[in-house]
């Protein structure tokens, strides 16, 4: 291959990753505001500044396009959360997660809501992503947490539950953020309250586990 129709070629690649990227970041947001059935590819295009013709190069079909979107916050959010670490015990654990879950919902608005409206749907995309690599994230975690059980350092409690809980106090910071500006009389959220959130979710959480020595 000669060194102009290499150079050629990586030129081909970045704009397609640009493109994409592009077209992607639109379509979440585009998809969060208006919701997933009401979206249209001509908004998107509208948004992106690209012809409508230039979305469908890449994705076939709205539904083409909603499932690349989904996979990308999903992947973000299985690498942007630390795998909980044996050693370190469950309070550091826990008070880590809790407050990457947090940072999620505060800079991750967008991805975090067109995520709920897919599983409130029951998109079988999402269901299988879930079953597929969340599922066995949590197993590993189990056993990590029935460690700590079987050591004292925690009560008995049900994982399933407790994560369940966790991203259910986590990420209403971003899904109804909207109530929480209403609860809170502001019209945007600071750092402060997200700070304040995680303070208040850590308390509980650990409380409820019954995790000594808490100090935070």
């Amino acid at each position: 291959m000669s060194e102009v129709k290499r150079a050629k070629d990586q030129l081909k690649t970045h704009i397609r990753a640009q493109n994409q990227a592009l077209i992607l970041e639109t379509a979440e947001r585009v998809f969060a505001r208006q919701g997933l059935a009401k979206t249209t590819t001509q908004m998107i295009a509208n948004e992106a500044n690209l012809p409508k013709a230039n979305i469908h190069y890449y994705y076939r079909s709205k539904k083409d396009l909603l499932e690349a979107v989904l996979e990308r916050i999903l992947s973000m959010w299985l690498a942007s959360v630390s795998q909980f670490k044996l050693e370190d015990g469950p309070q550091k654990n826990l008070t880590r997660y809790i407050s990457e879950k947090i940072d999620q919902s505060r800079f991750n608005v967008s991805a975090s809501k067109v995520f709920s409206m897919a599983l409130i749907g029951e998109d079988e995309f999402v269901l299988s992503y879930l079953r597929e690599h969340f599922v066995t994230e949590l197993s590993r975690e189990k056993n990590t947490i029935q460690t700590w059980i079987d050591q004292g350092l925690m009560a008995p409690i049900s994982t399933e539950h407790l994560f369940i809980s966790m991203w259910a106090m986590t990420q209403t910071y971003a899904d109804f953020d909207a109530q929480v500006k209403v609860l809170l009389n502001k019209e945007m959220l600071e750092e402060n309250d997200y700070e304040d959130a995680k303070q208040f979710i850590t308390r509980m959480v650990l409380a409820g586990c019954g995790v000594k020595e808490v100090s935070i």
